[in-house]
């Protein structure tokens, strides 16, 4: 198996890519899918962008065909006869007879397939497949192993066939990844490491502003304030968030908390804050498109998930120069380090608080995790990095003959 791409070659210009994936939001991988297609544009290729359906999705996907003549939109939601159980031979048989033609139609000549969590690919990765188009794969989380049974694992040994290349978004997506398909993939396949980009001149430190964007908010200047920037949802753990600024409450009355974010768990969030004697304390912004602002106003940014695929609120974070805690799981265990903040266990409402609690109570700690976190954003995360890594990605697994592999018999 391929560790990663070697000599770079220069990456063959417009082909047709199908960028796709199946998921149920707009949310991180979705915005990656558009940077993608911005870069591969960018290289004279047309991009045909086909995510699976989920609310808000076609507003978001309409403009952002409209931003350049080389993109191109295609519903493509074949059966999940890979994916779900429950009728996977019906979903089968009807994607033979339908999605196939389909897609030939479409005369696609490579494709990127996303993967949001375990199972969330394998339909379309044997689609492709069937029609002989080359394919890379990205990985966007650290999701469980799966065993898959004689059905599922006969599938995924055939679709592997076409399958050039993967990266994922950390080292710990990828060693979960192989974890579960590693069996799979062609020995001669790309294998690497692809970190999220962070726009590190928008995400910078602008100590300018704290004071303004504070008074906007009802924040006085010299308060303490942590704050999270990410989904309000199970995987987030918004109300472990509360538990901890309770804690921190205990000790102190000089702080404030902010979230930015929406998700389902916005009304149980603030149904909770409102029931706590801090309510006047907290600030729930809900979606801000200039998320770059709230964190200058933050002294320390807090992410108590689960699990990540990378944490890009951490590094944005860490890239305005805020020291970061975060909870000591993929995705985040990747981002945070250097010295540039800290890891508590998972569910440990009392270590979080305590971590927090030191950079509030020691500036000098502070400012140096926040340094650190920039010189490490900078290093590792900015754009020029990333569409180094892609150029190099791309340059080992597509195709330079423009000729695709012998179409299968559907």
């Amino acid at each position: 198996m391929g560790k990663g791409p070697q000599a770079a070659l220069p990456v063959v210009a417009g082909r047709k890519i199908l960028l796709t994936s199946r998921s149920g939001q707009l949310g991180g991988m979705e915005l990656r899918m558009a940077d993608e297609a911005r870069f591969l544009a960018s290289d004279g290729h047309r991009c045909v962008l086909a995510p699976s359906d989920f609310p808000d999705r076609h507003p978001w996907i309409d403009q952002l065909a409209a931003e350049n003549p080389l993109f191109s939109t295609l519903d493509f939601n074949p059966p999940p006869f890979f994916e779900q159980w429950q009728w996977r031979r019906t979903n089968h048989l009807l994607s033979r007879a339908f999605w196939l033609p389909r897609l030939r139609r479409v005369g696609v000549d490579f494709a990127h397939v996303f993967y949001a969590w375990t199972q969330e690919g394998g339909s379309r990765i044997w689609l492709c497949h069937r029609l002989g188009i080359p394919t890379v794969l990205s990985v966007h989380n650290a999701f469980p192993r799966a065993n898959f049974s004689p059905w599922h694992a006969e599938l995924m040994r055939e679709a592997f066939g076409s399958v050039r290349g993967l990266y994922a978004v950390s080292a710990s997506a990828l060693d979960h990844f192989l974890a579960t398909y590693g069996d799979f993939i062609r020995r001669d396949a790309v294998v690497t490491v692809i970190p999220n980009f962070v726009d590190v001149d928008r995400f910078a430190p602008r100590p300018e502003l704290r004071t303004a964007l504070r008074r906007e908010l009802g924040i006085p200047e010299s308060a303490r304030v942590v704050g999270a920037v990410g989904r309000l949802d199970v995987q987030k753990q918004p109300l472990q968030m509360l538990e901890v600024f309770d804690r921190l409450w205990a000790q102190r009355r000089d702080i404030y908390l902010v979230l930015c974010g929406r998700g389902p768990l916005e009304p149980q969030v603030r149904a909770e804050v409102s029931r706590r004697e801090w309510a006047d304390r907290v600030r729930i912004l809900g979606f801000q498109p200039d998320v770059e602002n709230v964190f200058q106003m933050l002294d320390v940014h807090l992410l108590l998930s689960r699990q990540e695929g990378f944490g890009i609120a951490t590094a944005e974070a860490m890239a305005c120069g805020l020291p970061v805690v975060a909870t000591d799981v993929p995705g985040s265990r990747d981002v945070v380090a250097d010295g540039c903040g800290t890891l508590v266990p998972f569910g440990d409402a009392a270590a979080a608080a305590t971590a927090v609690a030191g950079y509030f109570d020691d500036p000098d700690a502070s400012r140096n995790a926040g340094i650190a976190g920039r010189a490490r954003a900078c290093r590792y995360y900015s754009p020029a990095v990333w569409r180094g890594n892609l150029k190099s990605f791309y340059s080992a697994t597509l195709p330079h003959t423009g000729h695709r592999h012998q179409e299968l018999v559907a």
